[in-house]
């Protein structure tokens, strides 16, 4: 009853919480530069547009464009071409990396009959782009080459946990082949946990109860996943390292060394290939051994076994792996007085298929965001800082036009770029999602209080609060003493996935990623294409032009304010958010092992005390912090902003570690990073994290000690920024 009360007095609360917010002064803006910036705002509110978002996506998604093919060649020199069409300088990085496709691959049913399974979807006389001209048949990126035979064993969706399940019921899978779903964690860290437990092969299929029928009307007459269609990706180990596997942690230039295939340690050793729900039926339904257990149970109509026996497969996969160009396509508008300072707009290009929702909806919707701001540079308007227009190739492999760049312009990024934003799918239906660095929060909240909601009127921000709010009713304990227990809206944390990553977790970049999401079942197949998207993703085009005025508004009150809209206070909050989510999962693990009689053998004994005191002096370092920028904007002190600016942008780098996390030093962020055994989703304090999820005291002891000295610098940093800030005001 109280969670009840409580979400109907939030609703309440959030109706004019948006238009509160649009009618506040945006951040960081001397009262003297307002009405000017408010100006070119309108001007390049006015700009996007539906019909031209629909336009470039028809053109984008022409054909297939895997990275390394001519054919997303000619995509990388059509969007330099618009670039250019709208008045902006341009470039292009080419970075030479090691890529594989498919020459063979071939799935074989051996028991209880002998029967071909079919790789590649039906064609829809509907669909024109549903045939298999100019298609790869389905094949995971970077999956070993090999020819195996073997019983088949269900692991669910392949977690760690699954595969204890397995061990409880005596199944093991050595020696086998793996059928596993899609869903939970990366497919990549499927066949890692695969491989590490010797199965020879791994088969990841697309369930509909993930993203079927059980989920909606499937495709051509709805967004959901058919029986044919096939789910392609990429298998590197991306929560172990992204980027150019011949090349690890450093970028892939000419004369650089490369690993052979045999020595790249972030990709498979065994096969691996997709498939779809159609044909994952024909192994499912005669396989032996014990019934599942209840949650492992699909939605197929049969009742589904572990194995082994019943089934046999033959696995042939036959890959070509070379070095292939990809081409990052950049847009500059420079800035006036502070142009060595960069804003980057991120958004890759290169897809499995022809990709109109994963990733060009994005390309789109970035592309008319360029286009507005041409169009307000050409009435005036000019940035402080220089925005970058990136736009990436080879992100489905591995994010590897993204991480190149990155790991190549280091030095650089780390001392000039302020923040960066990413688009990625950004369009699969109406409901905003924004994740990103805590100190991002309050001018993503601003930006999106000042765009339209196509659907509903009102802003894109009062949904996306409202769905905020019920989510926190939903999962909040009622326990009025904690912190936590106050609503307030937060960003989602960013794990890993797309091109993000790199800015965030190698490089302390604050970013933020955002998209509108709604039923998407046709994600990496071919279907994913123009007519899914104009019948069912996005009919009249009108959350892409709502996109790009998001992705522009960010840009715009990102790269002009006199002082940069970064806020350490609210980082301070969400932190502890995380923290006590995290301090919930310690007490269920604790209560489970204590009911299970185990003597704790299965807990795990922490304190999170020293953090939550390194949490508390971080907490009030930013808010004293943020106070001083709002006299500095309120007195209009051009000195003291100076100073202040450059300690908000490498405020953020205080969190890395030159280690990096335990195994996995790429990943050098201490406070988020994908988890170890996820992939996508976020670790937020990920040493910590991986602790409690192996029970290991003395990692979590470890890992306590550096998270305090991460939080003790930035507190330092923040202190010393106040203080400089506060002395030049006076």
């Amino acid at each position: 009853m109280h969670r009840v009360i409580l979400l109907t007095v939030l609703s309440v609360a959030l109706m004019g919480t948006s238009a509160s917010v649009a009618d506040e002064q945006p951040l960081g803006f001397f009262e003297s530069s307002l009405d000017a910036q408010l100006e070119a705002e309108a001007i390049f509110l006015d700009t996007p547009a539906p019909a031209k978002a629909r336009k470039w996506l028809a053109q984008l998604t022409e054909e297939p464009h895997v990275a390394g093919t001519p054919q997303e060649k000619r995509v990388a020199d059509y969007v330099r071409q618009r670039l250019e069409d709208f008045g902006l300088e341009t470039d292009v990085v080419t970075y030479d990396v090691f890529l594989n496709y498919p020459r063979q691959v071939a799935v074989r049913l051996l028991q209880p009959e002998e029967l071909e399974l079919n790789l590649r979807e039906d064609f829809l006389e509907v669909d024109k782009d549903s045939s298999a001209h100019g298609m790869f048949p389905a094949f995971h990126g970077y999956s070993a080459s090999g020819q195996v035979s073997g019983q088949v064993v269900y692991v669910n969706y392949g977690t760690p946990a699954d595969y204890k399940r397995l061990e409880k019921m005596g199944i093991s899978v050595e020696g086998r082949v793996v059928l596993a779903r899609y869903g939970q964690v990366f497919r990549g860290l499927k066949v890692w946990q695969a491989e590490e437990r010797g199965a020879l092969g791994i088969l990841i299929y697309s369930d509909p109860a993930d993203d079927g029928y059980m989920k909606g009307d499937i495709y051509p007459d709805g967004p959901m996943r058919p029986p044919s269609a096939i789910q392609r990706g990429s298998v590197q180990f991306l929560s172990h390292q992204p980027g150019d596997p011949s090349t690890p942690g450093y970028p892939s230039r000419e004369g650089a060394r490369r690993l052979s295939r045999e020595e790249m340690k972030g990709v498979p050793k065994i096969p691996s290939l997709p498939l779809s729900y159609g044909e994952a039926e024909k192994i499912l339904r005669p396989m032996g051994g014990p019934r599942v257990p209840d949650e492992w149970q699909g939605g197929l109509a049969f009742a589904y076994h572990v194995g082994p026996g019943g089934s046999v497969v033959e696995m042939t996969v036959e890959m070509d792996g070379g070095l292939k160009p990809i081409y990052n396509v950049f847009g500059i508008i420079r800035g006036s007085d502070d142009p060595e300072r960069l804003v980057i707009l991120g958004n890759h290009r290169d897809a499995w298929t022809h990709g109109a929702a994963d990733p060009n909806s994005g390309t789109a919707a970035w592309l008319e965001a360029a286009r507005g701001l041409a169009a307000a540079v050409e009435e005036g308007w000019q940035p402080r800082r220089t925005i970058i227009f990136a736009s990436w190739d080879a992100e489905e492999y591995g994010l590897l036009g993204s991480v190149e760049w990155g790991e190549d312009r280091a030095e650089e990024l780390r001392e000039k770029a302020v923040a960066y934003v990413n688009l990625d799918s950004a369009v699969t239906g109406r409901d905003l999602g924004v994740s990103g660095t805590p100190s991002l929060r309050d001018v993503a909240r601003q930006s999106a209080a000042v765009v339209t909601d196509p659907h509903k009127g009102g802003s894109v921000a009062e949904g996306w609060e409202k769905r905020m709010a019920e989510k926190w009713a939903k999962e909040s304990p009622i326990d009025f003493s904690q912190a936590d227990d106050t609503f307030e809206l937060q960003l989602g944390a960013l794990g890993s996935g797309s091109d993000y990553t790199v800015f965030l977790d190698h490089l302390g970049v604050a970013s933020v990623d955002f998209g509108f999401r709604g039923s998407y079942g046709v994600y990496h197949s071919v279907y994913d294409n123009f007519r899914w998207m104009e019948k069912f993703g996005d009919p009249g085009f009108s959350f892409h032009a709502a996109a790009a005025r998001l992705m522009g508004i960010f840009a715009m009150r990102l790269a002009s304010p006199e002082v940069l809209p970064l806020r350490f206070g609210a980082y301070a909050n969400a932190l502890e958010v995380h923290l006590a989510a995290l301090q919930r999962k310690v007490i269920r693990i604790n209560r489970k092992a204590t009911i299970a009689g185990e003597d704790g053998s299965d807990g795990i004994s922490v304190d999170f005390g020293p953090i939550e005191a390194a949490l508390r002096s971080f907490g009030a370092a930013g808010a004293a912090l943020d106070a001083v920028s709002d006299d500095v904007i309120a007195r209009q002190d051009s000195a003291a902003a100076i100073s202040l600016n450059e300690s908000l942008m490498l405020l953020e780098r205080n969190f890395l570690s030159e280690d990096g996390l335990p195994n996995r030093p790429w990943f050098r962020h201490l406070l988020f990073a994908p988890g170890l055994t996820t992939g996508y989703g976020a670790w937020p304090f990920p040493e910590l994290a991986e602790a409690v999820e192996d029970r290991d005291a003395e990692l979590f002891a470890r890992g306590v000690i550096r998270v305090v000295e991460v939080l003790s610098a930035a507190t330092s940093h923040l202190d010393q920024a106040r203080q400089m800030a506060s002395g030049q005001s006076d």
